[in-house]
């Protein structure tokens, strides 16, 4: 059995396409959940991201939440649970560099600004800054064991407000030799989001043994856009646990489209939480 599972495992990752694999991020979080009435649980969270093959700081945030119980049957084989939760992230944007010229040439942006100084081109070179946001979610999702396997479905509403942020902009501009650069305070304006996260997942507890696989596959639809969905995750690996407190999670998660939340690419998950 668990070499069955061990190389359906491998069938999941081999069956994810391999151009999104390029990138490669961290995300590491750390939590706690405390029972503080029957069927009422409350939680604390921080969590930090790394991406661009482990070399920057992508985001870090710390989050409450509350889940509560409202349905469970005698055999305690199916539940169903709503939960409310608030996120405080801080996300770190790069400098990034804009092509200024004739279009016709088709010179791409994002380029490092010494190509653009070697070529004769015009560019805007755009400071690294912070983007302050705020997100509030809340879900409700259903959980049925069949046998050792669990079954999964959670739907949760996700609003995001960013606050309004300036950051500087250096000009170059080239026109018979280089001129002085000039440099402006730019910036963006406040911003709201409004998503609808679907999930599923399913767990598998193998028998004396303490790491139980799991999988799940998450789709992103935007509520601002007509349903447009932005993005979805496919996330794989194993959860386990010492004591009844100490929780373990160490996963793989593949992430097909880049947005203006986070990037896509390929992530190793690692996680702890301890229950008290």
């Amino acid at each position: 059995m668990r070499r069955s599972l061990t190389i359906a495992i491998l069938a999941v990752f081999t069956a994810l396409p391999l151009s999104a694999q390029n990138n490669w991020g961290l995300r590491a979080g750390v939590g706690a959940e405390r029972k503080i009435a029957k069927g009422l649980d409350a939680g604390l969270e921080f969590n930090y991201h790394q991406t661009d093959n482990f070399k920057f700081t992508d985001r870090w945030s710390a989050g409450l939440s509350l889940s509560k119980r409202l349905y469970r049957n005698e055999a305690k084989t199916f539940n169903v649970k709503a939960g409310l939760g608030y996120k405080y992230l801080q996300v770190y944007n790069n400098w990034t560099t804009k092509y200024k010229g004739d279009e016709t040439l088709n010179v791409p942006d994002g380029l490092d600004p010494e190509y653009y100084k070697e070529n004769l081109y015009s560019f805007n070179l755009i400071d690294s800054y912070i983007e302050k946001r705020h997100r509030i979610t809340t879900s409700l999702q259903a959980s049925a064991e069949l046998g050792r396997f669990k079954i999964s479905l959670r739907e949760a509403y996700q609003f995001t407000h960013t606050d309004s942020v300036e950051y500087n902009k250096d000009k170059y501009r080239y026109k018979d030799g280089w001129k002085p650069v000039e440099s402006e305070l730019d910036g963006k304006s406040a911003s709201n989001k409004n998503v609808l996260r679907s999930k599923i997942g399913v767990d598998y507890d193998i028998p004396h043994w303490k790491y139980d696989p799991f999988v799940s596959y998450e789709l992103f639809n935007s509520l601002d856009k007509s349903f447009e969905t932005q993005k979805s995750r496919i996330t794989a690996g194993v959860d386990f646990s010492f004591n009844k407190k100490h929780n373990f999670e160490v996963a793989y998660m593949w992430q097909n489209q880049h947005d203006d939340d986070e990037p896509a690419g390929s992530f190793i998950c690692i996680g702890y939480k301890f229950d008290f």
